[in-house]
């Protein structure tokens, strides 16, 4: 029995199989990395645009905290401008109102106060504008110019009423007893035992207040400060 050599139809079915396999799975291979490369592309523009997000947020985050920064510096130098122009103010009235008190000529100013009507007035005008600094000034003055004036007494107990007012209790409390000790028999020296024992209620002093508001209902039993003292007395 001879043996023929295949004829290449019958190679051809044999190897195109294996061919058509080989191509397939180099296809997939290659459709494999191309994908996974699409992927990882894909993964790496997100996280570059994730990047360049929160750097803009961060930026923006940034300028607008140097904005504020930038307006705070700006109040505070107002203020501090505001506060500096007060502040010279301040001083330019308490030197004028000093030569005043002191009955002194400044410039071409006219002639200070030279009545104690005068220096009065000018000094309670700041009281009741709650300058108690300036009406202190001017009070101290006045009983210094004028200490046997008929308006002393008045004085020394609105010096008694600028402390309280600043809240300086015990201060408040040793001008009130002054206006007692100098002027007793003045109308003022009832009112300010009176205040005196507010005085030192607010300073914490119970029993040094309830001395001065017995000794209020003992001197001046029909004042009607004195129902106001016993009150005191019964809370």
């Amino acid at each position: 029995m001879s043996l023929r050599a295949p004829s290449s139809e019958r190679l051809t079915a044999r190897i195109f199989p294996s061919l058509l396999t080989a191509c397939c799975l180099l296809l997939a291979t290659l459709n494999g990395c191309m994908l996974a490369t699409q992927k990882d592309m894909m993964q790496l523009d997100e996280n570059q645009r994730k990047s360049q997000a929160d750097l803009i947020t961060k930026m923006n985050e940034l300028s607008g905290n140097l904005e504020t920064l930038n307006s705070q510096l700006e109040s505070s130098q107002q203020r501090m401008t505001t506060l500096s122009q007060k502040l010279d103010d301040l001083q330019a009235d308490l030197q004028r109102r000093f030569n005043i008190l002191s009955g002194q000529v400044t410039g071409t100013s006219g002639q200070g106060p030279s009545t104690p009507g005068d220096l009065y007035k000018l000094s309670y005008n700041d009281y009741q504008a709650g300058k108690y600094d300036l009406a202190l000034v001017g009070f101290r003055n006045f009983l210094s110019q004028f200490p046997r004036a008929e308006l002393a007494a008045q004085v020394q107990y609105n010096i008694g009423e600028c402390e309280f007012a600043r809240k300086n209790f015990v201060d408040a409390a040793r001008e009130f007893d002054r206006v007692v000790q100098v002027y007793g028999k003045s109308e003022f020296a009832p009112k300010a035992l009176y205040k005196k024992g507010v005085a030192l209620q607010q300073a914490g002093r119970k029993a040094d207040a309830k001395e001065a508001f017995k000794r209020l209902i003992k001197e001046y039993p029909r004042h009607e400060l004195a129902n106001s003292a016993r009150d005191a007395l019964s809370e």
